[in-house]
């Protein structure tokens, strides 16, 4: 019997560096114990480089200029994209006669939906819930504002989502009536018809290196969050910190879905389970959960007021600081964490940062034309306000003005070069100047392309 040849790479010295580099980053702790996988992997990126060890591969991946862009084919490389249209289609139907009816009926009142695709590789999972929604729920949610973001590590797997077209195989378990419906058939592949694209976007997020929620990064307040079959590659103390954060992200009464794999009972104690037919869901509690009121004690009116009272009182009249905005904004609370920029700004009308922040609340709250006035005033105070350009950049495309959301990007990249640093962005929540120039470049050429 002839055994597979050993992996050279595996015996480099600087290989067990590089490795650990990649899994710390990356949250990847499926490669931990497959080494030769691993560095059959990175063999090809040294190849494509014409490099013969890891040493000078990892001076690469250090440089400010070459290492960014490395660092995405070597992510490409490493990830397992593999996921297809209605996968696991239980949860669909759970989603479809469970959690989205639900939430529809709690939203009714502010006629508003957000849910995040965590981990959603080439957006397949991101499309067949804006299919589920238009083609089977369209009839609850006439003229609400239904967004859907798609996030991930793998930037040439957003492109792809951004573009939406898929071959064949992505539809293996997708009935052929829907795929003529929702698609179109252009040469051997298939695109997205543009009305399922309609509220849906991408944008790379680390879920390990990137903090959530974040208001900044749009990254708060969901009713619903998918992450299915990405936490089966994780460690078990990173799944458990990052179902706690997903927990922070979601909104009372907000849903989690996760892969059928997944499911671990020590690690979901802050949900409520729920059961589906063949399915395990997450529901977040309430405000009265939140609170941690007994449920006996619900139902029955009280003859004083609680003692709490006059503890929020006193809350109220004291003044917000900055971080409390971002905490309150985080959980969804959007009225309050508006106030509490209005009472900032009545003490410093001059603070930019509070401005950008108040731009930021009042889009979420559908208030646009404040929300640009903001933005804008955080810029005028603050011409340095990389952050500030890169969401009025967003809001602009958003918005449909291409003209003045390509400006905003530019500025973004102007100052970036005129800095010329390397590190994390002020207020950008974690995001680097590398990647927020990769991004803004990103919307400057799709802005480009469509006219």
């Amino acid at each position: 019997m002839t055994l597979p040849a050993t992996e050279p790479l595996v015996s480099d010295p600087f290989y067990p560096q590089l490795k650990q580099h990649l899994i710390e980053a990356t949250g990847l702790a499926y490669y931990a114990d497959k080494s030769e996988d691993l560095a059959r992997r990175v063999r090809r990126r040294l190849s494509s480089l014409g490099l013969r060890d890891c040493a000078s591969y990892m001076n690469v991946l250090r440089d400010s200029l070459r290492g960014p862009a490395e660092w995405d084919a070597l992510i490409a490389e490493i990830t397992i994209c593999e996921t297809h249209m209605f996968r696991h289609a239980e949860q669909f139907d759970a989603l479809r006669d469970l959690v989205l009816p639900d939430l529809i009926a709690r939203n009714g009142s502010r006629r508003r939906l957000r849910i995040w695709s965590a981990g959603c590789a080439t957006g397949a999972e991101t499309y067949s819930m804006a299919i589920l929604l238009k083609r089977e729920l369209a009839h609850l949610v006439p003229g609400w504002d239904v967004t859907i973001l798609g996030t991930d590590i793998n930037r040439q797997c957003l492109a792809q989502a951004r573009e939406g077209r898929f071959d064949e195989w992505t539809f293996r378990a997708t009935p052929q009536e829907l795929k003529r419906d929702c698609f179109l058939k252009e040469g051997n592949s298939w695109k997205i018809s543009p009305e399922y694209k309609e509220g849906v976007s991408f944008q790379y997020h680390n879920l390990v290196e990137h903090s959530f929620p974040s208001l900044v990064n749009n990254l708060s307040a969901f009713d619903l969050i998918a992450c299915r079959n990405v936490m089966i590659y994780f460690g078990p103390e990173l799944m458990q910190k990052m179902i706690g954060q997903f927990h922070d992200c979601l909104v009372p009464d907000g849903w989690l879905l996760v892969g059928p794999a997944e499911p671990n009972m020590t690690y979901f104690t802050s949900f409520r389970t729920v059961n589906a037919p063949g399915v395990t869901l997450y529901q977040k509690g309430g405000q009265e959960a939140a609170k941690e009121v007994p449920f006996v004690y619900r139902d029955i009116p009280s003859l004083l007021p609680p003692p709490v009272t006059m503890q929020r009182a006193a809350s109220e009249s004291a003044q917000p600081s900055l971080a409390e905005v971002r905490q309150q904004a985080d959980r969804g609370e959007w009225e309050k964490s508006a106030r509490s920029c209005e009472r900032l700004l009545k003490k410093d009308n001059l603070n930019p940062a509070v401005h950008f922040y108040h731009g930021l609340i009042l889009e979420q709250m559908n208030r646009p034309a404040e929300a640009e006035r903001s933005l804008r005033r955080a810029i005028y105070l603050d011409r340095q306000f990389i952050m500030a350009h890169y969401h009025l950049g967003l809001f602009l495309q958003d918005r449909g003005d291409p003209r003045r959301a390509v400006r905003s990007f530019e500025n973004v990249l102007e100052l970036l070069d005129r800095q010329g640093g390397a590190g994390t962005i002020t207020g950008g929540d974690g995001i680097t100047a590398a990647e927020l120039k990769q991004s803004a470049r990103l919307h400057v050429e799709a802005l480009r392309e469509r006219g």
